[in-house]
């Protein structure tokens, strides 16, 4: 956060019954997140990524690509729902926090991935790094693409030190100057949002994995590669235990709720519902707390 977007409210914020309230709700909602969804996401993506190493993997080739869908739920999720929590207990106390992920997985351009995710981080790298580079208004095409590579190196390194991270980095930087200067977004037609969550996905495997040859392992893999067979047993066990995490995660990744609860919010049969629905989301969460292995955000990681 910066100084100038709470300066006003740390002299002369106003609490009130309404914003305390929103603020609850919102905390309640970045629980459910993190508890409900993304913890039980983790379980299978840290079985998955656990069983490939820089030589090889034991997974089968529907494990690999379950892994892969998982961590890339857990990771929002986790992210977001820690954001949904610092912006309710900000609200609660009289502070109006900006928002910091707006559903990116609707993305429909690497770019458009990047004004929706993690906006807190890029907005510092926009002001503080590319725009005093010179920003897009420079006199060549070098020049542009020198400032992007610098943003997104140093992207890559200031999530740590690991060859993971810098690839990774640098691999969105190769797709945001292939959508800059050649469209490639454009060329997609109706396939944009599948391209943008197929490069996302390969990016989080990147994020995710150990080292690079891990990586590399895990994504050659995923295409048939070294897999071990299509299928296994713990495809079936996991399809099983958290089919239901994966379609209401999947749902969660679309505003469709927020739809939902700006049509009907006026409605008070409606809004008995949603705080039955809050009231079992906050008791959900407090159970599996306590009932489940301690699992701390990704976020603390960075």
């Amino acid at each position: 956060m910066r100084y100038e977007t709470v300066a006003n409210e740390i002299e002369h914020r106003k609490e009130n019954l309404n914003d305390f309230a929103v603020g609850v709700n919102r905390f309640i909602i970045g629980l459910g997140k993190k508890v409900l969804l993304a913890n039980q996401f983790a379980v299978v993506s840290d079985t998955v990524f656990g069983n490939v190493t820089s030589t090889g993997t034991t997974n089968s080739f529907l494990l690999l690509w379950m892994g892969a869908i998982a961590y890339t739920l857990q990771i929002f999720f986790d992210f977001a729902g820690y954001s949904d929590m610092a912006i309710g207990l900000g609200r609660m106390f009289g502070f109006h926090f900006l928002e910091n992920f707006k559903y990116p997985y609707i993305s429909k351009s690497i770019s458009e991935f990047w004004r929706r995710w993690h906006i807190s981080l890029q907005t510092w790298f926009k002001d503080y790094i590319y725009i005093p580079l010179g920003g897009s208004r420079v006199n060549s095409k070098a020049r542009l693409v020198f400032n992007i590579f610098v943003v997104w190196f140093l992207t890559g390194v200031w999530h740590g030190a690991n060859w993971t991270f810098i690839v990774w980095g640098l691999m969105y930087f190769v797709l945001l100057i292939l959508e800059k200067f050649f469209h490639m977004d454009e060329k997609m037609g109706k396939f944009k949002n599948l391209y943008t969550m197929f490069f996302v996905m390969m990016g989080w495997v990147l994020f995710r994995s150990d080292s690079l040859s891990a990586a590399l392992v895990y994504i050659r893999s995923m295409f048939g590669f070294g897999c071990k067979g299509f299928m296994d047993a713990y495809v079936i066990q996991y399809f099983k235990q958290y089919i239901l995490y994966f379609i209401m995660g999947i749902l969660c990744c679309f505003p469709i709720f927020k739809n939902i609860n700006r049509i009907f919010k006026k409605n008070m049969v409606y809004n008995l519902l949603y705080v039955v629905c809050m009231c079992g989301i906050l008791y959900l969460s407090i159970i599996f707390i306590f009932s489940n292995a301690y699992n701390p955000f990704i976020y603390f990681n960075f």
